[in-house]
């Protein structure tokens, strides 16, 4: 196995699918910004701007080989898909960071080694898995993560 070459896929995948990459600047008020408490809830929002005509392709290879591993590795998709009709971006996928703050410090969490684990082997080893994951960045022209909390409320 190249480990270099892995690596670097894995890296690619998380870029484009998990990304939980801070933003260079926070959304900060006068006081500094507003992160912390029992009720805050983070999340990571990924868009994607496909390549001229691979937005089909790209949306194949998510629910054809991304989804079925997710399952496999008993991990929880996207607490929310966007399919967008105008603007920049041809979808955004909002996923629950429920390690909080800690979920940043990774650089391959456990989560990620699973998912790429299933996806070997649902498609009959690493270079079957990094064939799925090359013909996804054949589709995909940018992609971009934010990361953001919300607040729940006193319950």
């Amino acid at each position: 196995m190249k480990a270099t070459t892995l690596c670097g896929r894995l890296t690619a995948v998380t870029a484009l699918l998990f990304l939980f990459v801070a933003p260079a600047s926070a959304q900060d008020d006068d006081n500094g910004p507003q992160t912390w408490g029992e009720d805050a809830k983070y999340i990571s929002m990924t868009f994607i701007q496909f390549k001229p005509g691979k937005r089909e392709e790209g949306m194949e290879i998510i629910a054809e080989h991304f989804k079925p591993a997710s399952e496999k590795a008993g991990l929880p998709g996207p607490v929310m898909a966007i399919h967008f009709q105008s603007g920049k971006w041809d979808a955004a996928f909002i996923w629950g960071q429920e390690g909080g703050m800690a979920d940043l410090e990774w650089y391959r969490s456990p989560d990620e080694i699973k998912w790429f684990e299933a996806l070997a082997e649902l498609n009959g080893g690493v270079e079957g898995a990094e064939a799925v994951l090359a013909r996804w960045s054949a589709t995909v022209d940018e992609a971009q993560s934010e990361i953001g909390h919300y607040h729940t409320g006193e319950e």
